[in-house]
């Protein structure tokens, strides 16, 4: 098929014009089509245009790895570990790193262990719940948490049940054995009296 415009090269691009909702296709060689006005569209036609620079414009994949280089330039503010440093020794320089790399590989732990969030074992006496840190001996001594009351030893055990009961959820296995252990002194203590 020969150009429309020249009519004397062959046509090998067609350009497909939708007005009013009337299509009418056009035929033209590379020649012509860079001479006339297609708008926005007319780089393509130039030699130097690269076509892969459209096509990844397309489809996003420029701007992905332009933000995904950016995301991996952060730094760690208090340690100055870089992502670069992390990936390569595997290790985070400081406990704040953990926040500030945490959308870079907060997908990858999710993937590697099934959750983001961590179920093994706490350090011990902390519950993640309420932040708190608590004693076994705390209980017996503070009372109920009611300002002039204080538990009795009934309801200390009381105390102590459900909290043992809490730990073995959670798998701390030692707050467990204190919660049982102290129940027992307690309960030898009323059996005593």
């Amino acid at each position: 098929m020969l150009c429309e415009h020249c009519k004397i090269r062959e046509a090998n691009i067609q350009y497909t014009e939708v007005i009013n909702g009337v299509k009418t296709e056009h035929h033209f060689c590379a020649q012509c089509a860079k001479e006339m006005d297609f708008g926005p569209y007319a780089a393509i036609f130039d030699s130097e245009f690269p076509l892969g620079k459209l096509l990844s414009g397309l489809l996003g994949i420029g701007e992905e790895q332009d933000e995904q280089n950016k995301a991996h330039q952060v730094v760690c503010p208090a340690c100055k570990t870089t992502y670069e440093e992390f990936i390569k020794n595997s290790r985070f320089g400081c406990p704040e790193c953990y926040g500030v790399f945490d959308l870079l590989i907060g997908e990858n732990i999710k993937q590697l262990q099934g959750s983001s969030i961590h179920k093994g074992k706490q350090p011990r006496y902390h519950y993640q719940e309420t932040g708190a840190s608590f004693s076994v001996e705390d209980i017996s001594a503070a009372g109920s948490g009611i300002p002039g009351g204080e538990l009795d030893v009934e309801e200390q055990i009381q105390v102590l049940d459900a909290r043992l009961k809490e730990a073995l959820a959670r798998e701390e296995y030692e707050i467990a054995a204190q919660c049982r252990d102290k129940i027992r002194e307690l309960r030898e203590g009323i059996g005593k009296c």
